[in-house]
């Protein structure tokens, strides 16, 4: 036969199942030729193993990351696991392990974690990670071992092909300890013996059949050909009285469940406004208008509150009425607490929301005076065509804010290819007036010195130098241009274009503390770089 496996990790806990698929010898007569239209008979597939580890699964990872953070960061030590801010330490380490599946190393930033509600960067290589799970990677060979050892007569080399499924079989390190526990080099192709061609709904049928078979039901037809001559003779079975109850009681069930996943959805919602609501209140005072809250003890009091009762029993134990209950309490006196804040916050959206009705206006009178739309569909977004400059705008946008998030994040290649692709949208406008001209001018600014400073990140100064010269042509003055400009030919010990460049950004900002650091660093680089010449000339001339 045909040996096969199954590894499954997701949630807490793992499980390997060894199979054998084994081809039926054909029963037509001798002589008869075989039609090589029909479809071939299923081949029937026995299990011959099957063990599980409840502590061992993609959770378990997530574990190992917390741990590793708590104790590595300055100020993380004395958080519980059950905590506000453990918790939200844990989720930042479930979205880094999500990066490291896909890349080589990754950053994620956990807003006011640490111990002054300063941001705190978690960062990690996928070596890294397999080093902190180490043990875990030994009990998965275990299992493996194990799920052949109860196979009796399957060796690891007789295993052609294991299909994956959960989440954490995305995780590089799993991959390859499943491979090496089968004597495969992690490294080479293994002709795909690994694969996730399962989907969700075809693991969930095959559970639901082999529990249906172990309390005496049939979910499935096991017998194929008797299905088949049914099926070929019209045979129709009218249901029992206890099929059709059955069947009623299974709806019903469904329904309870659907209607009962429906309120905790709703309920969680209700938790994740009044979350969200808490922090966007904490940032809001470093916002425009975070003036014109209240001072910090009152506002921080009642945020500490709010912070501290969603981590209670009391919020675990709350239904989907009390929720909303809470979430209407909680915003009604924040509101009452920042009138003032929210005034000014609705004029600003609707000062916007002019705006866009001004540019909405303007970008209707350019279709129309390009002819309007033809009414076959030539407004969507193809970069081969001519788009109005409001739906081009929205693409540039979109690029710029999903590259200002991994930037955020510490993701800096992926933020830099993000801007060039922005970039490369801002080159297909076409007939701007000369308002839209400066406005686009003014995005494509943006662009290229957040694409500097990504490139600085990842220290690559010849890219970040071409960034800040295209800014540069943009706005000469730039002053911001000219100081990361000045700060590249520092790095590079040109230090004539680092005063040149330094001089012109202090006259556009001449209390810039930066701009004055680096003036005093430059000024002791030349102080040196004018004795060391003045020591060479005294050695050569006497």
């Amino acid at each position: 036969g045909e040996a096969g496996g199954t590894a499954d990790a997701e949630g807490a806990d793992g499980a390997v199942e060894v199979k054998d698929k084994t081809e039926e010898e054909g029963s037509a007569e001798e002589g008869k030729e075989e039609d090589p239209a029909a479809a071939p008979a299923p081949a029937p597939v026995t299990l011959l193993s099957s063990v599980s580890n409840k502590s061992l699964g993609a959770g378990t990872v997530d574990v190992r990351l917390w741990r590793h953070f708590r104790s590595a960061i300055p100020g993380l030590s004395t958080l519980e696991p059950n905590g506000r801010r453990g918790q939200r330490l844990l989720e930042g380490c479930r979205k880094l392990k999500h990066l490291l599946s896909m890349l080589p190393s990754g950053k994620v930033t956990v807003e006011t974690l640490g111990r002054n509600d300063e941001d705190v960067t978690l960062s990690a290589t996928r070596e890294v990670l397999r080093d902190l799970c180490e043990v875990d990677v030994e009990a998965l060979a275990s299992l493996i071992r194990e799920a052949l050892e109860g196979a009796a007569t399957t060796a690891a080399s007789d295993v052609s092909s294991v299909e994956l499924m959960g989440g954490g079989c995305r995780i590089p390190f799993v991959r390859d300890a499943v491979l090496a526990s089968l004597g495969r080099d992690p490294s080479d192709d293994n002709d795909g013996i690994l694969s996730r061609g399962l989907d969700d709904t075809s693991v969930a049928l095959g559970a639901a059949a082999l529990c249906d078979d172990e309390v005496g039901r049939r979910l499935v037809v096991a017998d194929a050909a008797a299905d088949a001559a049914a099926d070929a003779d019209e045979m129709e079975v009218d249901p029992t009285e206890a099929d059709r109850k059955r069947r009623s009681d299974l709806l019903a069930a469904e329904t309870a469940m659907a209607a009962l996943d429906a309120e905790m959805r709703r309920r969680s919602e209700a938790r994740n406004r009044i979350e969200a609501h808490v922090l966007e209140m904490r940032s809001a005072r470093h916002g425009t208008h975070g003036s014109h809250l209240p001072d910090s003890s009152t506002l921080d009091a009642h945020l500490n509150e709010v912070d501290d009762w969603l981590f209670s029993e009391e919020c675990d134990d709350l239904d989907l009425k009390g929720m909303e209950r809470k979430l209407a309490e909680v915003l009604e006196k924040t509101n009452g607490m920042c009138s003032e804040y929210f005034a000014a916050v609705r004029e600003e959206e609707k000062e916007k929301e002019r705006q866009m009705e001004e540019e909405a206006k303007r970008a209707e009178a350019e279709r129309e005076a390009e002819g309007g739309d033809d009414g076959d569909g030539n407004d969507d977004d193809h970069d081969n065509r001519k788009l109005p400059k409001k739906r081009r705008l929205e693409i540039v946008m979109k690029n710029k804010n999903e590259a200002n998030e991994l930037l955020k994040d510490g993701n800096y290649r992926h933020a830099a290819a993000r801007y060039a692709k922005a970039l490369t949208h801002c080159s297909k406008f076409f007939d701007l007036t000369p308002e839209d001209r400066e406005e686009v001018d003014a995005v494509r600014l943006s662009l290229h010195l957040n694409m500097s400073l990504a490139y600085i990140k990842l220290e690559k100064p010849d890219n970040a130098l071409r960034s800040c010269n295209d800014a540069l042509d943009i706005d000469g003055a730039n002053v911001k241009a000219l100081y990361r400009r000045a700060t590249i030919y520092y790095e590079k010990k040109k230090w004539t274009e680092c005063q040149k460049d330094l001089g012109k950004a202090a006259e556009g900002a001449p209390e810039d503390k930066a701009i004055k650091k680096l003036e005093a660093r430059l000024e002791q680089q030349i102080k040196r770089q004018k004795a060391k010449e003045k020591k060479m000339a005294k050695k050569m001339f006497g």
